[in-house]
């Protein structure tokens, strides 16, 4: 009974052990901050508010633009994220930081989304970088000073048409790229930057001298994805890595046959604690020889509450030196909450105790005869 015990807390612990290599939380260096459901981020998010957004004929996006960044708030943002939201043309506005704990909130990046305008004359792109990284090294400094285990990362989304085009009238504090991203080299994995183009960067000629370089500059600073497309849609949406859709099905699969399977077991290991069920053993002799061999026969390991023990066809346990053609019956009881066996003789069989009064039950160590049997039960 023992052993059987241990081969179904060997089983349920297996399981538990399953549970926790299939659904442990990922590590907080999974390779996409935006993507890891244990991680919270510091959220920047840049829109160009420039003209070029709308300004050809024709081509629109501005407002299916801001429908790809409530996408976004609404699928990629997780509660306990901060947004900060930023608009560029000319100038660079920043709008008050939220923080992110219940659909109120997303809603208010929402509104500040929801009131711009693409009215700006000129696009400096340049510019925006400098006070994105600014701010994305101030909230790089405050994670390293908290006393958080979990440091949050700066996720940086710039939604732009791709030009840069800064005011003619900055052509002597004119900032480049260079110097930027110098300024802020060897972020590593704590900055990521995602670029969403509204053209073909591999053709902007002014947005830098080459969309190699371009990227290849920025990747000083943090990892750099960039996707550029006409489609906001696809451009917003494709910068982040799709979601192993498969990989998560199959979870949820073996999720459910591992739960039922561990409630099984748990419904199994229940019925064994405080199911009733015969154990023990017993020794045996024939007491009517003078010098009788002492026999030992197992009654456990049947799974059974009651049993008869005699030599006809209907006994569980036969012993072939019993003489009379009545057996007894043996059934698992509770008797002030412990588990014995009570004894039924059948038809005119005497059963009769040798250490003390028959009260009807059989306790560890007790000796009783049967017929021409004298039996002691040894519990287990």
């Amino acid at each position: 009974m023992l052993y059987k015990k241990g081969k179904i807390y060997k089983f349920l612990l297996l399981l538990m052990v399953g549970f926790i290599i299939v659904f442990k939380p990922e590590s907080s260096k999974a390779e996409d901050p935006i993507m890891d459901p244990n991680m919270n981020n510091d959220i920047i998010l840049v829109l160009d508010t420039s003209y070029s957004m709308v300004g050809k004929p024709g081509r629109d996006i501005f407002d299916q633009v801001k429908s790809s960044i409530n996408w976004f708030i609404d699928n990629r943002v997780k509660d306990g994220d901060r947004i900060y939201f930023m608009t560029f043309d000319q100038d660079v506005k920043l709008y008050p930081e939220v923080i992110v704990d219940t659909k109120n909130d997303r809603d208010i990046v929402k509104k500040f989304i929801s009131v711009i305008e693409a009215k700006g004359q000129w696009t400096y792109t340049f510019k925006m970088l400098n006070n994105v990284f600014a701010l994305a090294d101030k909230l790089t400094q405050e994670a390293a000073d908290s006393k958080q285990k979990s440091k949050r990362k700066v996720a940086i989304f710039i939604m732009s048409d791709g030009l840069d085009d800064p005011p003619p009238a900055s052509v002597k504090d004119r900032i480049k790229l260079s110097d930027v991203t110098d300024k802020y080299q060897g972020r590593g994995d704590d900055w990521w930057i995602y670029i969403s183009s509204f053209q073909e960067l591999q053709k902007s000629k002014k947005l830098s001298d080459s969309y190699e370089k371009f990227k290849n500059e920025l990747s000083k600073v943090g990892n750099v994805r960039i996707v550029d497309d006409v489609d906001p849609n696809k451009a917003i949406e494709g910068v982040l890595p799709e979601e192993n859709k498969t990989w998560e099905v199959f979870k949820v699969i073996l999720f459910i046959i591992l739960l039922l399977l561990l409630l099984i077991g748990l419904v199994w290991l229940i019925k064994k604690l405080f199911s009733l069920e015969i154990t023990g053993r017993f020794e045996y002799w024939n007491h009517e020889l003078l010098r009788p061999d002492v026999y030992t026969v197992k009654i456990s390991g049947y799974e059974k509450r009651e049993m008869f023990l005699g030599r006809t066809m209907d006994c569980l346990v036969r012993i072939k030196e019993y003489e009379s053609r009545y057996p007894f019956k043996l059934r698992a009881v509770k008797k002030d909450g412990k588990v014995v066996l009570k004894i039924t003789p059948t038809g005119n069989l005497e059963v009769n105790f040798q250490n003390r009064e028959n009260d009807g039950y059989v306790l560890d160590g007790d000796i009783f005869s049967a017929s021409n049997i004298t039996f002691k039960y040894i519990a287990d």
